[in-house]
């Protein structure tokens, strides 16, 4: 799993904001942890595991993301079929289908209790498999937004 690890300078802006930097994970804490215990600080890790394992039902967990992905996409639309495949790849390689299940599961959720959420902002509007999913309202193909701009 590939890990972003905090800079010096953003334990720093942290600090000067009053905020924790205990449980953030730092590129280097070896010279701060050789003096934490003598100034009665907590060590810092530099290195955390984050589970990608949800508190959702099991039908979500078991739910065939690729498959209920294909079934959203229009049937006579080969560019976004191909859209779909290349975009279902990048979140294979990224291992990121348990967040498309979390993600399936709280529109879900959502549209089951009538609740409202946004159109859409940010760079998540360039994935047309969030558009299908129903995460935002920004169809990505028709205003050809580059997939890669989700998925820096």
């Amino acid at each position: 799993m590939n890990i972003i690890k905090a800079t010096e300078s953003d334990g720093i802006e942290l600090l000067y904001s009053n905020k924790s930097i205990v449980g953030v994970p730092f590129d280097n804490v070896e010279q701060f942890n050789l003096h934490a215990d003598s100034l009665e600080l907590e060590q810092l890790v530099d290195n955390i595991e984050y589970s990608k394992q949800f508190n959702i039902p099991q039908h979500y967990l078991e739910l065939d993301v690729e498959q209920y992905i294909r079934a959203l996409v229009p049937q006579a639309d080969a560019k976004r079929k191909a859209r779909v495949e290349a975009e279902l790849e990048l979140f294979r390689t990224r291992n990121l289908f348990s967040i498309l299940q979390l993600l399936i599961y709280i529109i879900d959720t959502m549209r089951k209790h009538n609740l409202v959420w946004g159109v859409g902002r940010g760079s998540s509007v360039a994935s047309y498999c969030l558009y299908l999913i129903g995460v935002h309202k920004i169809d990505s193909v028709k205003y050809d937004l580059d997939i890669r701009e989700f998925l820096k």
